[in-house]
C-alpha cells in the first residue's frame, strides 16, 4: 500500500511539472533561409522566438557554429505567450550556398537545446558570365566574343570604366547603368596579329568594385 501510495504522489508531481512547463517554438520553424545576401557584406537577422508553454521560459545560452557569426537574445526570460528574438550576425564571407547553425539552450528540459539552421546564398554585386575567355585562332583572325554582367545587388550599379590591357582586345558595352536584376552585354574583340599568345583581361570599374575577365588565346599560324 505504501509504495502504490508514492507511486501516485510521483505521479501527480510528474503531472503538475508536465502542466507547468515552458516551451521555445521558432517562428516559421528551425529553418531559415535568407535568400541572396552580397558577398562580403555582414547579414543580420532576427530569430523570432515564443513561448507557447504555460511556465516561464529562460534562455540560458545561445551560440552558433563558427565564429563568423555573432549572437545575441533580446531577453533572458519569455512568459507564456509572449514572444522575444534572437539576433545574429554573420561576416558574409563565402560563396554560393552557406550554412551555419545556432543553438539555443533553455530551461524546458535537463539539457534542452534547439538548432536553428539558416541558409543564405552569398553572390557577387556583379556577376560575369564567362567568369574567363579560353580560346585559339590564327593570325589575321579578330575573335568576337560575349560577356554579360548581370546585377544582383539590389541596387543600381553604374559602370565607371571598361577598360583592357592589350592593345589587341577592344570591349565596349551596351549600357553603363544596370538596374537590379538586369544585364548589360560586352562585345570583346581579339585581333589576332603575330604568332603570340595572348594573355589579356578586361577590367570592368563600378561604383560596386572592379571586376575582370581573364582571356587567353592560342595564337597558330596561318
Amino acid at each position: 500500500m505504501k509504495s502504490l501510495k508514492i507511486f501516485f504522489v510521483l505521479l501527480f508531481a510528474f503531472t503538475l511539472l508536465a502542466q507547468n512547463s515552458p516551451k521555445l517554438e521558432v517562428v516559421g520553424g528551425e529553418n531559415i533561409n535568407i535568400g541572396n545576401k552580397q558577398r562580403g557584406v555582414p547579414v543580420e537577422y532576427d530569430i523570432a522566438v515564443k513561448n507557447v508553454g504555460n511556465a516561464d521560459l529562460k534562455i540560458t545560452s545561445v551560440s552558433s557554429s563558427c565564429g563568423c557569426m555573432g549572437i545575441l537574445s533580446s531577453t533572458d526570460v519569455i512568459k507564456p505567450g509572449e514572444s522575444g528574438s534572437v539576433k545574429f550576425s554573420f561576416n558574409g564571407q563565402g560563396m554560393g550556398i552557406v550554412s551555419k547553425n545556432i543553438y539555443i539552450a533553455t530551461n524546458e528540459s535537463a539539457g534542452a537545446s534547439h538548432t536553428v539552421t539558416f541558409t543564405v546564398n552569398m553572390v557577387d554585386p556583379l556577376s560575369v558570365n564567362p567568369a574567363s575567355i579560353m580560346t585559339e585562332g590564327k593570325v589575321g583572325d579578330e575573335i568576337k566574343q560575349t560577356a554579360t554582367l548581370t546585377n544582383s545587388s539590389g541596387s543600381e550599379i553604374t559602370i565607371t570604366e571598361i577598360t583592357s590591357n592589350s592593345p589587341v582586345v577592344k570591349v565596349e558595352s551596351d549600357k553603363m547603368s544596370i538596374a537590379n536584376g538586369e544585364a548589360a552585354s560586352l562585345s570583346i574583340s581579339i585581333k589576332l596579329y603575330e604568332e603570340t599568345t595572348v594573355n589579356a583581361a578586361v577590367t570592368i570599374k563600378t561604383n560596386q568594385g572592379e571586376f575582370q575577365i581573364p582571356i587567353l588565346v592560342d595564337v597558330k599560324s596561318k
